[in-house]
């Protein structure tokens, strides 16, 4: 099982009712809190975007999203990391995170994405429930390929695919939050 392609290290998440007590730019803020498909605003605000899958295989859980789903530690997980662009411009990273139980049954197609956006389907899929977001800052020490800019801000939701969980974390890239 692999590491994660994005992050070095686990982040510290915040409840999204805690954020006015940390420094927060005005300007960030409807795009952390964007309640529709993040990939449909970046298409409005940027162009057509296109989805490059970085790593979509079994790998491990940082400990954070290990708690935040509820899972111990012996759970076969399926990762998909991937990079959204508008052109050859990056807007976002993601990492969606599941227990392979949760790609079963209703919630198999999740695990045939492909190049098509996750979006695509967690809005138009019947039985997908939107759990709470977090946010969190990301510091230089936490991501790990140089070739992509590291992000500032983070956000990332809990899905639940009939009784299984899916997590979405999403790292805005420099310069899509003043687009």
């Amino acid at each position: 099982m692999k590491h994660s392609v994005l992050l070095a290290r686990d982040l510290r998440w915040l409840a999204a009712g805690s954020l006015w007590r940390h420094r927060f730019p005005p300007e960030a803020r409807s795009w952390l809190e964007e309640p529709g498909s993040l990939t449909a605003r970046l298409a409005c605000a940027f162009g057509a975007v296109r989805v490059t899958v970085l790593q979509e295989e079994r790998g491990r859980l940082l400990a954070s999203e290990r708690r935040r789903m509820g899972l111990g530690s012996g759970e076969w997980i399926w990762v998909r990391e991937v990079l959204l662009r508008a052109g050859d411009r990056p807007l976002v990273a993601a990492r969606t995170v599941a227990p392979c139980s949760t790609l079963r049954g209703a919630g198999a197609a999740f695990a045939r994405l492909g190049n098509r956006p996750l979006g695509e389907l967690l809005f138009t899929h019947p039985g997908v429930v939107r759990g709470g977001m977090e946010w969190s800052r990301v510091e230089s020490g936490h991501w790990r390929p140089a070739e992509i800019p590291p992000p500032r801000w983070g956000r990332r939701i809990l899905y639940w695919i009939g009784a299984g969980p899916l997590l979405v974390n999403e790292f805005f890239l420099p310069g899509v939050m003043e687009g």
